[in-house]
Formats: C-alpha cells, sequence, structure tokens
C-alpha cells in the first residue's frame, strides 16, 4: 500500500473507534504490555527526562496512560491522522490531565520541530510503505533527540513473526500474514541503519513473546479445535499479559536506542 492509502485506512479506523482503546488494535492486552514495558523504561530514565514524544499516538490512549503515572513530565503526542488527534485530545479532556499535548505531524512528510529527552513509537513506523520511508523517520527521530537522548522503539520484527509462525505449524496452525498496510522490520538492517546514523542499538526484547506463545498458539489450537473464533478478550489473553518477558516468539519487540553517553 501507498502511504496516503495507509493514512486512509488509519483516518477510517479513527472515525470507527473514536476515543477507544481500540482505535490503533484489537488487542487489547498486547497494548497493555507496551504500556506496561514503556512504563518501566521511563522510570529508569526519570530524573533525566522533562519532554517526551510519542510519535504515531494514535487516539492518545498510551500517551495519556503514561502521562497520568510520570506527572512532573511532559508529552507531546503526533499522529498524521487529524482525526486520531481530535479523539486523542477529547480523550486528554476526559482524563483531565494538562501535561499532554497532541498535535497533526507526519513524520515522512513534516519535521519534528523541538528537542526531546525520549521518544518513543509504539507500532508506528510499521505503517510506513518503505525501508526508505522508515529511514528517513528513523533518521529524523534521532535528530529530534536531544543530548544524551533516548528512544524506545517498540515495532514489529521478522525474526519474531518468523519463529512464532515455525511454531504454529508445528502446531497444525495457519501462519500469521502480515497486513497488507503493515511492513515489519529486519533486525539486522535496523541495527545496522542505527549506527549509520550514530545512534547506539543497545538492547532488543521482544515483549510479546510468551502472550504470543499463549494466545496465538495454545489458544489458538485450543478454538481449532472446538471451532469457534478466538477472542481477544478471552481470559487466555487476560492471564497470558502477565506473564514475564521470554524467548523471541512473537513479532513486537522493544529496542533500546542512545544518542551519546547513556543517560542512567
Amino acid at each position: 500500500m501507498q502511504h496516503q492509502e495507509i493514512k486512509e485506512y488509519w483516518n477510517t479506523r479513527a472515525s470507527e473507534f473514536k476515543t477507544s482503546p481500540e482505535a490503533t488494535t484489537n488487542d487489547y492486552y498486547m497494548r497493555q504490555i507496551e504500556i506496561e514495558a514503556l512504563k518501566a523504561k521511563i522510570k529508569i530514565y526519570e530524573k533525566n527526562i522533562h519532554k517526551i514524544a510519542d510519535i504515531g499516538c494514535g487516539n492518545g490512549y498510551s500517551t495519556i496512560e503514561l502521562a497520568k503515572v510520570f506527572p512532573a513530565i511532559k508529552f507531546f503526542g503526533f499522529d498524521y491522522s487529524d482525526e486520531m488527534v481530535k479523539n486523542a485530545k477529547e480523550n486528554a479532556k476526559n482524563a483531565g490531565i494538562s501535561n499532554v499535548h497532541f498535535s497533526v505531524l507526519d513524520i515522512v512528510h513534516g519535521m519534528i520541530q523541538d528537542k526531546y529527552d525520549l521518544i518513543y513509537t509504539d507500532r508506528c513506523l510499521i505503517n510506513l510503505a518503505s525501508w526508505s520511508d522508515q529511514r528517513l523517520a528513523l533518521k529524523k527521530i534521532a535528530d529530534a533527540l536531544s543530548a544524551n537522548g533516548i528512544y524506545l522503539m517498540i515495532e514489529n520484527f521478522l525474526n519474531g513473526q518468523s519463529n512464532l509462525n515455525a511454531l504454529r505449524k508445528q502446531f497444525g496452525l495457519n501462519p500469521i500474514n502480515i497486513r497488507e498496510h503493515n511492513l515489519f522490520f529486519d533486525l539486522d538492517e535496523t541495527k545496522k541503519f542505527t549506527k549509520d546514523i550514530e545512534l547506539e542499538f543497545e538492547s532488543y526484547e521482544n515483549i510479546s513473546s510468551l502472550y504470543y506463545l499463549v494466545s496465538r498458539v495454545i489458544y489458538s489450537k485450543i478454538c481449532s479445535l472446538e471451532k469457534k473464533e478466538p477472542d481477544y478478550y478471552d481470559i487466555h489473553h487476560e492471564l497470558a499479559s502477565q506473564l514475564p518477558m521470554s524467548g523471541d516468539f512473537g513479532p513486537i519487540a522493544m529496542c533500546i536506542i542512545k544518542k551519546g553517553t547513556p543517560n542512567e
């Protein structure tokens, strides 16, 4: 899909789901895992962080949840969907918080105007149409980091996806295909490119692995045997979301990428 087509997809989804947590994903519990992972990392660097940017904030659900936990930090959410940003502002108003601000920004065609101590993306860059666009976005993120800034990259990677589908095959399940509006990252390519733009790729942690093993293998097999459709709110999903992070059997990972001297 082309850039504009993907943008229209998200505008349509914003109109459908409005202020709901499901605006950017149907998988509520995976979203909670992502939020908890971001909370834990921000807590580590909290004393040196004054401004955080969420690139691809959607309707602001995650941004607002984080802003509640860290009231002394100013959060800035950006999304290229006008409708998503409108809904994000509504969510912030309903939450009654003042340390978050939302604006429209197309990371491919626009520029991040300010500097931030920490920037994160949460399944945002996989919605860009090409590796060229993804490299451009990564470069803009790097340029927008303050000295010693940190980029928390929560995106989907091919290695975890491949490992998951290999395991699903062992259980007699069909592979999970990558959606047409998504472009997953190659881990080795990503590491190389971050080095090219003078960032330090510190770590890769698959935050979806055990959750996906239970929800996309065990639970999916149970549904297959019982001839029923999987439900994102099933107890298997809820319990799986409470498991620790281990292994590399899901697509969604968090990479810690730093600029300059570590900021701990």
